[in-house]
């Protein structure tokens, strides 16, 4: 008996040990590849990362980041530093010399030297755009023009500069790329990268077909990029209408950065009137709402003309049409909204209780 249990303590410990060299093996090989990875993707330019992660669908991973303007910083998702400025601050022109040094640098045809100068250059394009594009505006007549565009479009695709890129999208719209297929193309390739939207939209704008592409793009991005898709989109057809009542205000960010627009865009009293609401349209609408009643980062339902209408609107609906908990929490969050507000009618208080009452039955 002594001898048996020896033998299969033995064999325990052969089949432990074959495990954890198994796995040992397994992890060193996925750390392995991950180095590989690494490796692959240090040697390219912004451009080729981007182009060469473009999925099947068009779209990049849901992990996709770009490098780390500082590796020893503050890890920001991607477009969230530009973000942060446009909603959340004064939005100061900063000091612009250094780069009009480097405008006529480019200008002259020193590409090499305004790249270096550009790539030791700490700055954030986000805080100079406007100057610096009125200013090539004002002094064009002192600038040589086709070289700042050969350098814009050429830097696209070759640098390996966050700020450089934004810099060169920047210039490309005021200038007349919409007749260069091959730059578009490298800009619709950029624009899918949260932190480029934006900067791509500007010259999408251009474009003969420019609500056409500005959808696809809002379709394929999902953080910042969506964000500043839709405050570009129109609502031409009911397919874009449809599309902002179900997508809108789903991003990685805050759905609250897009509600308001999403309202207003969509006329969403008007959606609210129709006799002929499924529970499925309806659960998108408190999704909306739900985004509205959010203004812990960013104005939403209080900044709409007419905002106790819609609220009025959708208590209308909700009494028969509420299914889902996030109906029923959009209802709780009325009512909170109007018990803290003393402009608007405290009569909702008790609609909201009747509906949320019929709920626990």
């Amino acid at each position: 008996m002594e001898i048996l249990k020896k033998i299969i303590f033995i064999s325990i410990l052969l089949v432990g040990a074959t495990l954890f060299i198994s796995c040992n093996k397994k992890t060193n090989g996925i750390l392995k590849e991950k180095e590989n990875k690494q490796l692959e993707t240090k040697n390219l330019s912004i451009y080729e990362l981007i182009k060469n992660s473009i999925q099947n669908n068009g779209e990049l991973p849901e992990d996709f980041k770009l490098p780390p303007k500082d590796p020893n910083g503050v890890p920001w998702a991607d477009g969230a530093m530009d973000g942060v400025y446009i909603y959340h601050t004064v939005g100061n022109e900063e000091d612009i010399e250094p780069l009009k040094n480097i405008v006529f640098q480019i200008s002259e045809g020193k590409f090499e030297e305004a790249e270096t100068n550009l790539d030791k250059l700490d700055f954030s394009m986000v805080s100079r755009t406007n100057s610096l594009l009125s200013w090539i505006i004002q002094e064009q007549k002192q600038i040589n023009l086709n070289n700042l565009y050969e350098f814009a479009s050429s830097r696209l695709v070759t640098t390996k500069n966050i700020e450089v890129i934004k810099f060169c999208l920047s210039v490309l719209a005021i200038m007349n790329v919409e007749t260069d297929a091959e730059t578009i193309e490298k800009v619709k390739i950029l624009a899918l990268s949260d932190e480029f939207t934006l900067y791509c939209l500007n010259i999408f704008v251009k474009l003969e077909n420019s609500n056409k592409e500005i959808f696809e793009i809002a379709k394929k991005v999902k953080g910042w990029g969506r964000v500043h898709s839709i405050g570009y989109l129109e609502v031409t057809n009911d397919e874009i209408k449809e599309w902002i009542l179900e997508e809108g205000c789903h991003n990685d960010v805050l759905p609250a950065y897009t509600a308001y627009t999403c309202a207003k865009k969509i006329n969403l009293i008007e959606i609210l009137n129709d006799g002929k609401i499924s529970n499925k349209k309806f659960n998108d609408i408190s999704y909306l709402m739900n985004a509205l009643l959010d203004e812990t980062a960013i104005t939403g339902i209080s900044a709409l003309e007419d905002g106790e209408l819609l609220i009025e609107r959708y208590l209308e609906k909700a009494k028969t049409l509420s299914s889902t908990e996030e109906d029923y929490e959009v209802v709780r969050l009325i009512k909170e909204y109007v018990e803290d507000n003393k402009e608007i009618d405290k009569k909702f208080i008790k609609i909201c209780d009747d509906i949320l009452n019929s709920n626990k039955k």
